[in-house]
């Protein structure tokens, strides 16, 4: 008799756990770098300079660790997004338009996954997704330092602070466009962009401190 109530305890458990798990809602993690078109961290002078004028571009690069969608893994993807607006991005949610570059190795099932979840999940940072192109994406960090390169239209070197308390908190103008629990503030050595589908290009050879990194989850 105790062993047929042990047996129906255990099995009661295992469909408990079961359900839990398969409940549980679908979550992706990993590294987000984001680069604006305007310094992020700057003296007030300057961030009044480029706000009314500036500001309307950005390049958003979620390098995704773990997770799936909808059934589907997308651990070792790297997806990029180039949104612009009419105005600074921090205040222009109504025109932003988009074009997100999904890495070329992703199986059919993936590209599918990844452009149903930013729909889903990341609507409003990304706003209209005008196209969806696949390309060769090469990311890469070493200690602070990353490096991205998509195809032949986007190149973007970045270094970061090393930690979250080396800059000083009022110099630091903008929140990133993604949700971040601790950005940490860097500076693109190189960040250049040109494709033919928004119709804008930049080519900015001179460091500047528009980078925000952080940790995302979706």
């Amino acid at each position: 008799m105790k062993t047929k109530s042990f047996t129906l305890t255990a099995i009661a458990l295992l469909l408990t756990v079961a359900s839990v798990w398969a409940t549980q809602p679908e979550t992706v993690q990993g590294e987000y770098l984001e680069a604006r078109s305007v310094s992020v961290y700057i003296g007030a002078c300057h961030y009044g300079a480029e706000y009314v004028e500036g500001g309307r571009e950005a390049t958003l690069v979620w390098n995704i660790h773990q997770g799936t969608w909808k059934g589907v893994s997308l651990e070792g993807l790297t997806v990029v997004g180039v949104v612009t607006a009419q105005s600074n991005l921090a205040i222009d949610t109504s025109t932003r338009r988009s074009v997100l570059y999904l890495d070329e190795k992703a199986t059919s099932e993936q590209r599918t996954a990844v452009i149903d979840l930013m729909t889903a999940k990341r609507s409003e940072i990304l706003g209209e997704i005008v196209s969806t192109k696949n390309a060769p994406i090469a990311f890469s960090k070493e200690g602070v330092e990353y490096d991205l390169r998509v195809g032949e239209v986007l190149t973007l070197s970045v270094s970061r602070y090393p930690c979250q308390n080396c800059t000083q908190p009022h110099q630091i103008w903008y929140k990133p466009l993604e949700q971040l629990d601790t950005p940490i503030v860097g500076k693109s050595t190189a960040y250049c962009y040109q494709d033919e589908i928004l119709s804008v290009t930049w080519n900015d050879g001179e460091d500047t401190n528009n980078i925000f990194v952080g940790s995302f989850g979706m």
